[in-house]
């Protein structure tokens, strides 16, 4: 397996921010996340490097915020998301808010999942972890993550249903 690190860390990056909803923090932890890896194994080309660092940083994101005294479980399942102050005010006001009202539908949709499957959408359909990774970072058989992850699509498409959304 040819490990590229850059691939993978802006993955993890993004990961931890969907869970910290903070840059710098993010950043931080996903360097963490590498050094604590390369002290226990070495290297980088271990078959489980993935899984493996998803687990370190998912559990470095817990620890910070047990850390601040917030419940991580309770803080997981919030969907309160911050938005970028630097965009730039364009011409196509009409477009730009037809964008926020959909992302906004689609948060709105995702906050109604249950965590696991908002977390098993993130690791396989945004950052493409396999099934197999997924499992080994979620601690369940790779056939299970198959049929949660069949559930939580499902689920999704209701939700975004009920948002007007068409979720094919």
């Amino acid at each position: 397996m040819t490990f590229d690190i850059s691939r993978q860390y802006d993955r993890l990056y993004r990961y931890c921010y969907y869970h910290t909803h903070n840059r710098i923090l993010a950043q931080d932890i996903v360097q963490e996340a590498f050094t604590r890896y390369m002290e226990r194994y070495g290297s980088l080309n271990e078959k489980n490097a993935v899984p493996y660092l998803y687990v370190i940083a998912r559990n470095l994101c817990i620890d910070h915020y047990r850390r601040q005294g917030t419940l991580a479980e309770k803080y997981l399942q919030s969907q309160s998301y911050e938005e970028d102050q630097g965009a730039a005010q364009t011409d196509a006001e009409d477009s730009l808010q037809s964008f926020l009202i959909t992302k906004l539908s689609v948060q709105r949709a995702l906050s109604r999942l249950s965590e696991e499957e908002r977390e098993l959408l993130l690791l396989i359909s945004v950052n493409e972890v396999s099934a197999r990774e997924a499992g080994m970072i979620l601690g369940i058989s790779r056939f299970a993550v198959y049929r949660r992850l069949r559930l939580a699509q499902k689920h999704l498409r209701t939700e975004l249903g009920k948002e007007g959304i068409d979720g094919d």
